[in-house]
């Protein structure tokens, strides 16, 4: 069974627009970042204020995954028009069809976004020991 790039290419035009159009309304909610003094009207409790905080942080964060989902998408996009689609962008090897149904943004095949996690992971370790 082949890639069909034209349902593939459908389902991340869709997935795009959902991001989008998200993206539209995390943009609304917070334009730029905001300390936590200038995000409160009036006077608030301390709870209050670090509430607020920990909400707007929540925010900002699923801003940023949602900023690079849509990043990925668009170079699936890419990778389409290119004809390099379902192809592992680190060795070429083709991409199992499953894990592009699950996931049509894969850039990598399996073995390669694991050492790229481990990769990621030990730095974060790192990071973390260093500021320790």
């Amino acid at each position: 069974m082949a890639i069909e790039s034209k349902a593939m290419k459908k389902r991340l035009e869709e997935k795009r627009a959902e991001l989008i159009e998200h993206l539209g309304g995390l943009d609304l909610a917070y334009p730029k970042p905001v300390n936590s003094d200038e995000a409160s009207e009036g006077p608030q409790d301390f709870e209050e204020i670090a509430v607020d905080a920990l909400e707007q942080e929540q925010e900002q964060a699923i801003l940023v995954n949602e900023r690079a989902l849509l990043s990925d998408v668009d170079a699936a996009l890419k990778r389409i028009e290119d004809g390099t689609y379902g192809k592992c962008v680190v060795d070429g090897v083709p991409i199992p069809e499953k894990r592009l149904e699950a996931i049509p943004w894969a850039a990598r095949c399996v073995k390669h976004e694991s050492e790229l996690e481990q990769r990621n992971l030990s730095r974060e370790e790192l990071y973390d020991a260093e500021t320790e």
